[in-house]
């Protein structure tokens, strides 16, 4: 549990107080500048070091002056300098939430491991959500750096679960972790076979692609490409259409039933090992898929908050970001903003939910067990 061990804040005098925490809010704003490059490149598979920042429209290089965090893009009114393309509100949104969590971490925690913990915590978890309300994906370097870090992190500083030796900390690091990645994935499975497989109906050709072990859809907007052992994780899942036109291997398909597994693709009934099949291109209108209740990028992630924070804290990030997630989807689909079955990220109600537990988590469970009667 994320408890405070810190230096009393309630000795600094008020000057001390608001000049660190200032300090501290300036440092969050230059993370959160860094976490907007981790957010647009990470996705697209850019490197974050090289080139230096630069308009995503014009590519011209920005100057330092256009990039002071806040004040540059309300200079700006959100425009680019040089094209006056609009700039996202996303880039002042993070940079000003990074910072604002770093001092209510500061204020709850002091200065303490809790708090190093607590700012990591924080500026991975936000690069993750807005990464997975954008692109729908969690990326690798949130979620499994995010648990390699917590197991790290704990076995240096162990005080973070309560334990006095490296090896306790890592201990109690690696079960919280191990828990949040069985957990989820046992939600995800009961998910999968509750929900099963869906049949998804385009207006125009999308086309499907399969080769060397990849799968790739292109609908006409932004293609996608990933690995086949990615999209299809159990033997049951699979992709299923009649082709309206295709070739595989160059030999024509149209009309042909077209099913690929994780380990077989199957045309008309000639069946290929995945590894061995020819290339595939197919369009089509109408396709059967999984139909997931979330991706493998939740379960690592969960597996982050509980390298960091320990069971505990797996338990009661699944409780909140359930709730919060039904509630939103349901509102959604309500207001009309999304269909029945339609996919929504998870991942940001999983980082809300690790949120409430670093602030008020421990708190809420010492209150319920206390009602219970169990303390």
């Amino acid at each position: 549990m994320v408890e405070a061990l810190a230096t009393p804040l309630a000795d600094l005098p008020a000057s001390a107080l608001w000049f660190v925490g200032a300090v501290i809010f300036i440092f969050g704003l230059v993370a959160g500048s860094f976490l907007n490059v981790c957010i647009y490149r990470w996705p697209r598979e850019q490197s974050i070091i090289r080139p230096s920042s630069h308009c995503t429209h014009c590519g011209k290089a920005l100057r330092w002056y256009h990039n002071i965090p806040l004040l540059s893009w309300l200079a700006l009114r959100g425009r680019c300098a040089f094209c006056g393309e609009r700039i996202s509100p996303i880039y002042f949104v993070v940079e000003l939430l990074n910072a604002s969590l770093w001092v209510l971490v500061w204020l709850k925690l002091g200065w303490s491991p809790q708090a190093a913990a607590c700012f990591i915590v924080v500026s991975l978890f936000l690069i993750g959500m807005f990464v997975d309300f954008e692109h729908y994906i969690l990326p690798d370097e949130v979620t499994v750096g995010g648990a390699i870090g917590g197991v790290l992190f704990s076995a240096a500083f162990p005080v973070l679960h309560g334990a006095t030796t490296w090896e306790g900390g890592l201990l109690r690091s690696a079960i919280g972790a191990l828990a949040g990645g069985a957990l989820l994935w046992v939600v995800r499975w009961a998910g999968g076979l509750i929900f099963g497989r869906k049949k998804q109906t385009f207006e125009s050709d999308v086309t499907l692609t399969l080769d060397k072990q990849r799968i790739g859809f292109d609908d006409g907007k932004e293609p996608e490409e990933e690995p086949l052992d990615e999209a299809l994780t159990s033997r049951r899942e699979r992709f299923e259409f009649h082709a309206k036109t295709g070739t595989v291997g160059g030999d024509r398909i149209d009309g042909m039933l077209v099913r690929i597994t994780a380990r077989e693709l199957s045309v008309g009934g000639q069946r290929w090992p995945v590894s061995e099949a020819p290339r595939l291109v197919a369009a089509t209108r109408e396709i059967e898929m999984p139909r997931e209740a979330m991706g493998l990028g939740d379960v690592k992630l969960m597996m982050a908050i509980g390298a960091f924070f320990g069971w505990p804290a797996v338990v009661f990030a699944l409780i909140v970001s359930s709730v919060l997630g039904s509630v939103a989807g349901i509102s959604l689909i309500v207001f009309g903003e999304r269909k029945w079955g339609a996919h929504i990220p998870y991942g940001p109600y999983i980082v809300v939910g690790a949120f409430a537990w670093m602030f008020f988590g421990s708190e809420v469970v010492r209150w319920y067990l206390q009602q219970a009667g169990f303390q």
